[in-house]
């Protein structure tokens, strides 16, 4: 065999072994998979009802070249057991008539050093309370303390309509110990023109964390509708001990007029902030009830009464007044707890049948093995308004993130 042949041959030997290897630094993997149980009971003439559901998530990241990445996430079987066609199982023949695999990342990123750019699908949004939230497709610039975003939320098909277009921006600082940040943002689809602007600020003052925001809407939410909205949120949290953490959150949110639509947020709300039901664990993220900002809690759920207005056709909302204790205890080094009791009052209360609420949630996160957690919740909500049953929820999950 000729000397040539033989370093030949080396050389391909050493190519399939690094090749794999380079393919293996290029790509990163992440994600999770769930089973959970729930059980539900409001009191009603139905009674309780359980249900199981899963999903199983992945997301990764190619790194191409220095400052150049494509990032991925998907879900698969994201449904209740039971719901696929056939009792085949979720997805398992293919057939396409029910909602269990979705694409919700797929984004290029460029980074300059102190300038990025991130273009596709993707998660975006602005100010502590995610008062501008959106997943779609976009494109995000950031250069320094500067965060700017459009999105094209809805592109109608085509038509001679305007497009519907979500944008935000955001200048952010940092001096000793307190954070700040200052925003503005808009949504426009049609007769839809509506603005949003504001500041939060967060200060470290050792054991004692302050986070405050406070956000104004204004413009139009359709012909002849305006739209409108302030709210407050303040939040104190005190590290009690190294494992205990106990705090307060206060929520204002003025109510609307009867030719008035009140907003909370801009966006589709993907990320979905739930100060009144996050705790610990991936279970003290959720919600039973149909409310998720405490701004909207007297919006959707109970018909207005305002003077003169047939109940349910107003756009006009109560807006809230209200006030949320909570702890946290990280009990052992595999066991945290966590618990939010609230209050909640409309600031117009002839604008709602609803005279006040009163939530409790609690939750808990255990890891059983190395990134595998049993996690938990339990949830009480009592509205006082007629025709409105208390609401009891639990759920509990196997959570193994990789």
């Amino acid at each position: 065999m000729s000397r040539i042949l033989k370093v030949m041959i080396v050389l391909l030997a050493i190519a399939a072994m690094v090749a794999p290897a380079m393919a293996e630094d290029r790509l990163s993997l992440n994600g999770q998979m769930y089973v959970r149980g729930w059980y539900m009971d409001n009191d009603s003439d139905a009674g309780s009802y359980t249900w199981v559901d899963q999903r199983l998530r992945t997301g990764g990241k190619y790194s191409i070249a220095e400052g150049v990445s494509v990032t991925f996430r998907f879900d698969v079987t994201e449904a209740n057991w039971g719901s696929g066609p056939d009792g085949f199982g979720l997805r398992r023949d293919g057939s396409t008539n029910y909602n269990s695999m979705q694409w919700d990342r797929a984004h290029l990123d460029l980074n300059f050093g102190s300038f990025q750019v991130r273009a596709g699908q993707m998660w975006s949004g602005v100010s502590a309370t995610s008062v501008v939230d959106a997943e779609s497709n976009g494109i995000q610039v950031v250069a320094g303390p500067v965060k700017a975003f459009v999105m094209l939320t809805d592109d109608n098909d085509g038509a001679q309509d305007s497009d519907a277009l979500l944008a935000a921006v955001q200048f952010s600082q940092k001096m000793d110990a307190v954070k700040f940040d200052v925003f503005a943002g808009t949504q426009n689809d049609n007769d839809e023109a509506v603005y949003v602007v504001g500041a939060d600020a967060v200060a470290s003052l050792d054991a004692l964390t302050l986070t405050a925001e406070l956000d104004y809407f204004t413009g139009d939410a359709a012909e002849d509708v305006d739209a409108m909205g302030a709210q407050l949120y303040v939040d104190a949290a005190f590290a009690a001990t190294e494992t205990v953490t106990v705090g307060a959150k206060a929520f204002y949110a003025m109510a609307a007029d009867d030719d008035e639509k009140q907003y909370s947020y801009l966006g589709n709300n993907f990320g979905d902030w739930k100060p009144l039901t996050k705790g610990v664990g991936e279970m003290g993220g959720e919600k039973f009830t149909n409310f998720s900002r405490p701004f909207d809690f007297f919006k959707a759920d109970y018909e207005y009464q305002a003077d003169g207005v047939t109940p349910g056709t107003t756009d006009g909302s109560a807006g809230v007044m209200a006030l949320a204790g909570y702890a946290k205890v990280k009990a052992t080094e595999a066991l945290a707890l966590a618990g939010t009791i609230a209050y909640l009052v409309p600031e117009d209360d002839d604008m709602t049948t609803a005279d006040s609420a009163f939530v409790i949630t609690a939750t808990s996160s255990y890891e059983m093995l190395q990134n595998a957690y049993l996690d938990a919740t339990i949830q009480y909500v009592d509205v006082d308004a007629p025709g409105v049953e208390k609401e009891l929820g639990f759920g509990v999950g196997l959570f193994v993130n990789f």
